[in-house]
């Protein structure tokens, strides 16, 4: 379990990276997608290797005086608009690794609520109740490793739109557009879009650190500084795992092949010696403490 947590730290620390956030904000926020990796690397704040704003929305009061309960994220990025020479926070990025889609409530249920506090928070920060309209937009993006197969490889997008009941009354996108859910399904197979296959290779547990890095020399990406620590750190530690997993079942397949061969010859005792399996175990020098596991195996033969 510590490397299992290990590896998904590692994962989270790869996708602050801004490098890497900059492909998946190209990719799917529209916002980007006209802007060169370049420019959108320029729109991510604060200045820095680790594009991360805070970790810890910590709770509000609400009008009983009480304390809402804190929201811990992997990832939480402001981002401006790019050719905004102002660098304005326009954007608000929850980033959140999910090894798969299961717990106590649904991705998008929390992807939801991720989205909900980030707005609430930024009263007094950003706006205040007299200024609705300088709600800065946020966006709340999951990824998705170990995806049912039938989802791999696809990217949902949920965000609200306007529909036209009656009439072609039309506002603008900015009043409504405030909050947007991605979740990206990574899969085996090469995608057309670059972040997913980026994200694929870094997430790829059976690749090491040296084709890791020439697979993503493809997408004009060089392991270096920081990022080649988290991805270098990544891959050993899935070696390590690896390497457990395998001494583990090793030892399983020893432990497994003694208790048939044991069951083997408790038969044979007891077919060719007209004797009890009682009896059949004592002479195979079986520990007492085992008696009864050798039972329940006899019976299921």
């Amino acid at each position: 379990m510590k490397q299992k947590i290990l590896l998904d730290q590692h994962f989270k620390n790869i996708l602050r990276n801004k490098l890497i956030l900059a492909y998946i904000m190209k990719d799917n926020l529209d916002e980007y997608a006209n802007s060169s990796i370049g420019e959108i690397m320029k729109c991510i704040e604060p200045q820095g290797d680790v594009p991360l704003h805070t970790h810890l929305i910590s709770g509000h009061r609400n009008e009983n005086n009480e304390d809402d309960v804190s929201v811990v994220f992997d990832s939480l990025v402001y981002a401006s608009l790019p050719h905004d020479d102002k660098r304005k926070i326009a954007m608000i990025i929850n980033l959140e690794a999910q090894g798969e889609l299961k717990g106590r409530s649904h991705v998008l249920s929390r992807a939801n609520y991720y989205n909900s506090r980030n707005v609430s928070m930024q009263v007094n920060e950003f706006f205040d109740h007299a200024q609705y309209d300088d709600i800065v937009k946020v966006v709340s993006i999951w990824i998705v490793f170990n995806a049912p197969k039938h989802k791999q490889g696809c990217i949902n997008r949920y965000r609200m739109v306007e529909e036209h009941i009656i009439g072609n009354a039309c506002e603008e996108e900015k009043y409504f557009d405030k909050q947007q859910i991605l979740v990206l399904y990574l899969g085996y197979k090469e995608s057309e879009y670059i972040s997913m296959n980026i994200l694929r290779i870094l997430a790829d547990n059976g690749m090491d650190y040296e084709k890791k890095n020439e697979a993503l020399e493809k997408y004009d990406i060089r392991l270096k500084g920081g990022l080649a620590k988290e991805v270098r750190s990544m891959c050993d530690y899935g070696d390590y795992v690896e390497k457990m997993g395998t001494e583990k079942g090793l030892q399983r397949g020893i432990l497994q092949g003694k208790e048939e061969e044991r069951l083997v010859s408790l038969s044979s005792l007891m077919k060719n010696m007209q004797i009890d399996l009682h009896e059949a175990m004592k002479l195979l020098n079986i520990p007492e403490s085992e008696y009864h596991k050798y039972m329940e195996l006899m019976n299921h033969l």
